[in-house]
């Protein structure tokens, strides 16, 4: 086998396994004990439904909110992306994430428990304007109270510093992005992607988070979902 072939082969396995491996959260005990209060009254008036994305980057899925349905919660991001009408979410090892160029050490270091991070990206125009061309979103319909739910799944994985203030970490590789340190830890058995559908099964909406490793397991979830009428 040619060098530059077996080269590549080795480069594409070593990103699979890092891209499953170390997008992969723990619950936090906080997410997992602590009872949700219900929204208050004034949460519910401003519209009875909210239209929320999932992100499909191929291997990757992330969340997409709109910042005027974010509570209590998400509140702490607003200074960090002051011109941001939308906030995608995504979540991966710390290391591994953040790193410019992560090698073969950092893929297999992945597969152990270790630190998260919280990625956030500001983005100041509609989504289908601000992200890539081959980016997957797929919109949904939810209700005020699932957000509010969806919020505090989001919230108790960002750490939060002495201030009550999230903790940055680095800025992000596209402008209006940045990495906050996670609440989260990871291991091979659990991804990013069980995270998305995790965070949208804790939201109460009808999805599974059981077994889902891949991205194409999320969308698959999602898919008898519903959008918002235009």
């Amino acid at each position: 086998m040619p060098r530059l072939l077996l080269a590549a082969r080795v480069a594409i396995a070593t990103l699979a396994t890092a891209m499953l491996a170390s997008c992969a959260p723990g619950l936090p005990p906080s997410v997992a004990t602590k009872p949700v209060l219900p929204p208050p009254p004034h949460f519910l008036t401003n519209s009875t439904e909210v239209t929320i994305g999932v992100l499909d980057e191929g291997w990757h899925t992330g969340l997409v909110l709109p910042v005027g349905a974010l509570g209590p919660s998400l509140d702490h991001l607003r200074h960090w992306f002051p011109e941001a009408k939308y906030l995608a979410y995504g979540w991966g090892n710390r290391n591994f994430y953040i790193a410019t160029h992560p090698g073969p050490g950092m893929a297999i270091d992945a597969l152990f428990p270790s630190s998260s991070v919280v990625f956030v990206e500001g983005l100041s125009k509609h989504p289908k304007n601000a992200l890539p061309p081959d980016a997957h979103l797929r919109w949904i319909c939810v209700s005020r109270t699932a957000v509010w739910r969806l919020d505090a799944y989001l919230g108790d994985y960002l750490r939060m510093g002495p201030s009550e203030d999230p903790v940055s970490l680095a800025p992000g590789p596209f402008p209006g992005s940045r990495f906050f340190a996670s609440t989260g830890t990871y291991d091979a058995f659990h991804t990013c992607n069980t995270w998305t559908a995790a965070a949208l099964k804790f939201a109460d909406l009808p999805v599974s988070d059981e077994g889902v490793l891949f991205a194409g397991q999320v969308m698959s979830e999602i898919r008898p979902l519903r959008s918002c009428p235009e």
